[in-house]
């Protein structure tokens, strides 16, 4: 983040040195006698006056701020839902669709929307097959059957090499279209 330049007083001091100066009570004889310094010292007192009183008015939070703060409390004290990659071993669902969206979205011409992982079946030596559930959306033109067949073989791909989570199976329903030109035109 760039740090923006504030023009110095037009007698060339630093408006925010002659404010702690005045704070400090260590103004020096061009800042008590020069008009420019006299002016931004009124600014200060004048800002300094504004903020003590709006720092004594009591606080009105919008009546929909306690709602806002318990619900996103209470989502993150839900327990995830979570996959079973052995007899000792979860991963996170969330976390696990995440990545899966991940895939897809770095894929050209499509975009990941939902992700759903099923996983059905007692825990055993190994992790139980998943089926996963991808709804996406396309760039206009692409062919459909190519892509979306392409998005099957990543997400088996990274399901089983990097979640290590086999893939029982891959539903994909692309759901909208974009046009790059569109894109552009806005």
């Amino acid at each position: 983040m760039a740090v923006e330049q504030v023009e110095p007083l037009a007698c060339g001091r630093d408006a925010a040195d002659v404010w702690e100066h005045a704070e400090a009570g260590t103004l020096d004889e061009h800042e008590l006698s020069c008009p420019h310094c006299r002016s931004a010292r009124a600014d200060h007192d004048r800002l300094g006056g504004l903020v003590t009183r709006m720092a004594a008015e009591p606080l009105r939070p919008p009546p929909s701020v306690l709602e806002q703060v318990l619900g996103a409390v209470v989502a993150e004290l839900r327990p995830h839902e979570l996959l079973a990659l052995g007899p000792d071993a979860w991963l996170g669902r969330p976390t696990a669709e995440a990545a899966l969206r991940h895939v897809v979205d770095s894929m050209g011409g499509l975009r990941a929307r939902h992700c759903r992982i099923e996983q059905h079946g007692p825990v055993g030596d190994g992790p139980v097959p998943v089926w996963v559930r991808m709804t996406v959306t396309a760039r206009f033109g692409v062919d459909l059957a190519s892509v979306t067949a392409r998005v099957r073989q990543m997400v088996i791909s990274a399901g089983e090499g990097t979640l290590g989570v086999p893939i029982a199976g891959v539903d994909i329903h692309v759901e909208d279209l974009w046009d790059d030109a569109a894109e552009v035109r806005r």
